[in-house]
């Protein structure tokens, strides 16, 4: 992975200063800026001057004067299309990838499906195939790419990009994906497990953003979760914070792929659910009659047959899962405090029911005072919660770190 390391000088900084403050400010004025963030105005101006050179920032109109009379202050505003993100997500099958710019706003999105007999070579060529694409459209676009996000799921060693391990797609263990694309692009690259990633777009651009301490849940294939505690993303040692999914919640219950028995994702995870479905179809009141075949089945004619009165449905997808969800979420409140929990996923079509019982779980089992302050929501994101997040990554790194975003020419 590319490691770029310079020293950050007060230039640089207050042009970060004046970048974030416009960003976060919609449209303002160089005088604004220089009263709020207390610099003289010729530096404002020199600085302003090189953001619209280089494309950050734009001139979006003329302010009024004052009540002295004078000129009409020039409106400047952030510039999302000054650059770009190339957002790559690993899902158990498919690997999706987009164009982004600067404010997470998807441009171009190409995907491949992910076959058994992928080795690891072709899916690093496939992977190289769809951000060379993605290079090629922002081009045609003329908007610079600024750098790689990547979220996947399983341990990721965030420093050198490379995944240990992967319990849902093995293919990728030992896999050195960021210095294999920075290698290949000579581009700044960050990997990071999917539900960090999907935490920091909660954060930035989601239900996150005045929230210090939250939970965002990843209830897939398997659970996951990215934690924000007192406005720092979490991450443990070795980068393993946040794997609640391989949590034991049966002593003695179903054998999880990571080799442990009774994993709370065994129980609480969309796949278990859907195992449960299938299992229990022909007893089904209304759902039976909605797919002619057990490949039609999906979480959006599930959540229909709960809202048209399937009990049996009703049964599985709001009392049971509810429960077990609860139970896990119950845990979590009681150890992290936390003050919301945002739940991402295909759990989103069964609706505000499936949070009632969730909640009915927490009243029962969490402690009294932390029981009180969570909320329990769904994600607002939308089905591009996950590029959102690696784009997010992406745009962390730079905004925090002025050395990348102005001096890194490639």
């Amino acid at each position: 992975m590319l490691i770029i390391s310079r020293k950050t000088d007060i230039k640089q900084s207050n042009k970060l200063s004046i970048l974030q403050w416009v960003r976060n400010s919609g449209e303002t004025t160089q005088p604004e800026i220089s009263k709020e963030l207390g610099l003289s105005r010729p530096t404002v101006s020199a600085l302003v001057e090189e953001l619209i050179l280089e494309g950050y920032i734009k001139v979006s109109g003329m302010g009024s004067s004052t009540d002295q009379g004078g000129k009409r202050p020039k409106l400047i505003a952030f510039h999302a299309r000054g650059g770009g993100i190339l957002a790559l997500y690993f899902t158990v099958n498919t690997i999706k990838a987009a164009l982004m710019d600067l404010s997470a706003n998807l441009l171009h999105e190409l995907r491949v499906s992910i076959t058994p007999k992928d080795t690891t070579e072709t899916m690093l060529a496939k992977v190289k195939d769809l951000a060379g694409a993605l290079l090629l459209k922002a081009k045609e676009l003329g908007i610079p790419v600024k750098g790689i996000g990547v979220g996947c799921p399983g341990l990721v060693e965030t420093s050198t990009g490379t995944i240990l391990t992967s319990t849902h797609l093995e293919v990728l263990n030992g896999c050195s994906l960021g210095e294999s694309l920075s290698s290949a692009f000579h581009l700044p690259v960050w990997v990071d497990n999917e539900c960090r990633n999907q935490v920091l777009a909660e954060k930035m651009f989601g239900e996150g953003q005045d929230v210090d301490t939250f939970v965002s849940l990843m209830t897939d294939v398997g659970i996951g979760a990215g934690i924000i505690i007192d406005n720092r993303i979490m991450r443990g040692k070795d980068d393993s914070f946040g794997e609640i999914g391989h949590t034991t919640i049966q002593m003695d219950g179903l054998k999880c792929r990571c080799g442990n028995d009774g994993c709370w994702e065994m129980y609480a995870s969309s796949n278990s659910l859907m195992s449960r479905i299938h299992e229990n179809l022909s007893r089904t009141l209304l759902l039976k009659d909605m797919v002619q075949t057990r490949d039609e089945l999906n979480f959006e004619l599930i959540g229909e047959a709960i809202r048209r009165g399937d009990d049996v449905v009703y049964q599985l997808a709001i009392e049971d899962l509810g429960k077990y969800l609860g139970i896990g979420i119950a845990n979590l409140v009681n150890s992290i405090n936390p003050e919301l929990i945002i739940i991402h996923g295909e759990m989103i079509h069964l609706g505000e029911r499936l949070i009632t019982e969730i909640e009915k779980q927490i009243q029962q089992r969490a402690l009294p005072v932390p029981k009180e302050r969570v909320r329990v929501i769904f994600s607002k994101l939308g089905p591009k919660a996950n590029l959102i997040g690696s784009c997010a990554l992406v745009l962390k790194e730079l905004f925090d770190n002025p050395e990348l975003l102005f001096q890194v020419n490639l």
